[in-house]
């Protein structure tokens, strides 16, 4: 066993030293994000391993000083001090980057923030002239002079800075993140305040800092929590990241967005694990094509190439040379049969929202819109699209207002029964009417609601609109049997809507079987999951139909394993057949008949298309010839009239 000079006990700094070894070993060899807060947290790496060398190395010296030229005795101990500071001085730098708490603190003292650790450092340089930190001297060797406690106070200060900047920013950085920084200051204040106080001959600081270090590499500094597992290239978490850095601290950048426009159908002939190995070779080239950029890989498809420190403006025509050049042909590896069709947009700095929640959602915006505008023969982004993203994000906002007051509406257009010549039921539709922005069209709040995860909610609102038309009884009065009640795919996939419906229903009082819900053929997706929940809305007596048939790809195999009993036309085929594009709408009518199903045609405009579907053997029709989607009491007055109450 090693034989120590000293009275320390260095049993924590000895265990703190090969775990600080293997983080930056591991942490050098992997490609880190290229921002400030990685640099940073690499140098509180850096200086607290010299931190705990030294300090084992200056106790150990200290005991037989003698043998040693005072200078070097000197040197050894400035070094374990330097070494202190530095890391002191690197945690608050990690921590006021990682938040972007220097913008928060001011603009003086952010200036002057690293002025105590240069004048701490300062007393130590002078230390063997002046004697303001330690001294040797023969009789007591060495020992500690007047300014030492400087040294911790220096490292307080950098503690308390960094909790500042936490509390600056405390509503604009994630739970996770603020609580690591909380948990690391913290522990560092314990390990000083438990050295000084109680383990005089304890090493312990070492200790502390290498759990303080776990904390932040755990919590945002691990490699891996920004590499994409399929491609090995920086996901969506690095781009914020940096784009982050990037959009507070004025740095110009451009990005290119490159969307694999056939990626679905490429997965569904050539597997998985091929469209796998594509977007990693796709990846590669892209790093290897594009050697200045930054490459990202966001999901299904979807690249992001970023370049700091320049203007799209200046380099316009050479970016957009190169991109033309890259993407106008289907890309494909030397080894592989696979060819993937690419658009691509150039995403310039002025045109990207400051913030950067609202960045990334612009990136995502404009993945959407590659495609359609290459074939404009356009590579950059328009004021249009720009437009498109702003009205987009003033209809979120009105949707999240018509939620939380529990204003969405629920129109109604009547379905006419062919046999009973009449109306007996509706289909209702979910409507928004905002105080700010009026009529908001269907399309553009479904599809927010789809990317905001509130669909959920809507399609509950507009069912409990249904159930509360329904509970006055008024609809049954008038001969409506059934009202459709459309089920989005988002809604099929909770386990709980069967429950959650049935719920809502009971409140009003409404029976079940006078619901028939919608599905669309998407929803199939999880075959197993809506069968589940079909079932459990049947036994309460509710019925099916499919939506828009055509305009999916359904198995009719699994369409008729499932309680399904009508299925309804797309107004597209219904319209593409009387214009003469698609001539086999009566061999479809046909099929579905002899399968014992109902045919709803949408779109019905005219008399003669009312009369012509009817031939085909379509058993209920809907559309304007009849009216157009009606507020519930216009829809109760379009009843009234149509049964001859009023006229």
């Amino acid at each position: 066993m090693f034989n120590w000079l000293s009275d320390y006990n260095y049993d924590f700094a000895l265990a703190a030293v090969p775990i600080q070894l293997i983080l930056l070993i591991y942490y050098c060899s992997r490609r880190n994000l290229p921002i400030r807060s990685s640099l940073s947290f690499f140098w509180v790496m850096v200086a607290n391993l010299v931190m705990t060398v030294f300090d084992i190395v200056s106790c150990e010296m200290n005991e037989v000083w003698t043998e040693y030229p005072l200078w070097v005795m000197y040197g050894v101990n400035q070094l374990y001090f330097y070494a202190f500071i530095a890391r002191g001085w690197a945690l608050f730098d990690y921590t006021a980057e990682e938040c972007h708490g220097y913008a928060a603190l001011g603009k003086w003292l952010a200036k002057f923030s690293s002025v105590p650790a240069l004048l701490t450092a300062i007393l130590v340089f002078s230390t063997p002239w002046t004697g303001a930190i330690f001294l040797f001297s023969p009789e007591r060797g060495y020992f500690n002079t007047g300014l030492y406690n400087s040294i911790y106070a220096c490292m307080y200060f950098y503690i308390a800075l960094s909790l500042l900047c936490v509390f600056l920013r405390w509503n604009r950085i994630d739970m996770r993140l603020k609580t690591s920084m909380l948990e690391y200051n913290v522990i560092l204040i314990a390990g000083m305040l438990l050295r000084k106080m109680f383990m005089g001959n304890l090493l312990v600081t070492s200790y502390f800092s290498i759990l303080a270090i776990l904390i932040i590499y755990l919590a945002a500094q691990n490699p891996d929590l920004y590499r994409d597992r399929k491609t090995h290239l920086f996901n969506k978490d690095a781009f914020n990241r940096i784009g982050a850095e990037c959009l507070i601290k004025g740095i110009p950048f451009h990005c290119i967005v490159a969307d694999v426009d056939n990626y679905e159908s490429v997965k569904m002939l050539y597997g998985y694990q091929q469209m796998k190995r594509s977007m990693e070779q796709f990846g590669h080239w892209l790093i290897q094509s594009f050697p200045h950029y930054y490459v990202f890989y966001f999901r299904n498809g979807e690249f992001l190439m970023l370049q700091k420190n320049r203007r799209f403006e200046d380099h316009k025509d050479r970016i957009l040379q190169m991109i033309r050049d890259s993407f106008s042909q289907p890309w494909a590896a030397e080894e592989t049969d696979v060819h993937l069709r690419i658009s691509a947009l150039v995403l310039p700095y002025d045109m990207l929202p400051t913030k950067m929640t609202k960045a990334h959602d612009f990136i995502v915006h404009s993945f959407q819109h590659a495609y359609v505008e290459n074939h404009r023969d356009n590579y950059v982004v328009t004021r249009e699209i720009c437009d498109a993203f702003d009205r987009e994000g003033k209809v979120e906002k009105a949707l999240g207002r018509a939620l939380g007051e529990q204003r969405m509406e629920a129109w109604f257009q009547p379905i006419y029964s062919v046999q009973q010549d009449r109306i007996v039921g509706a289909e209702a539709l979910a409507r928004l009417r905002d105080p700010i922005l009026g009529f908001i069209p269907p399309d553009e709040f479904i599809r927010v609601a789809e990317r905001t995860g509130d669909i959920m909610e809507v399609g509950r609102q507009v069912f409990e609109r249904v159930c509360e038309l329904l509970e006055t009884g008024e609809p049954g009065r008038l001969g409506v049997q059934k009202v459709n009640v459309n089920l989005s795919p988002v809604q099929c996939m909770n386990d709980r809507l069967a429950a959650e419906l049935s719920a809502i229903a009971d409140k009003h009082g409404v029976p079940l079987d006078r619901i028939n819900f919608e599905i669309t053929e998407s929803s199939l997706s999880d075959y197993r999951l809506i069968q589940k929940q079909m079932l459990l809305l049947q036994e309460k007596g509710s019925t099916f139909s499919l939506d828009d048939f055509g305009t999916g790809t359904s198995n009719l195999t699994r369409l008729l394993n499932l309680p399904i009993h009508a299925v309804k036309i797309d107004l597209v085929m219904v319209r593409n057949f009387f214009e003469g594009r698609l001539p086999i709408l009566p061999d479809i009518v046909s099929m579905f008949r002899k399968t014992k199903m109902q045919i709803v045609a949408e779109g019905v405009e005219t008399k003669e298309m009312k009369e012509t579907l009817a031939s085909l053997g379509c058993d209920y029709e809907q559309g304007y010839y009849f009216a157009k989607p009606l507020p519930p009491e216009d829809f109760v007055s379009y009843l009234k009239k149509e049964k001859g109450e009023i006229s």
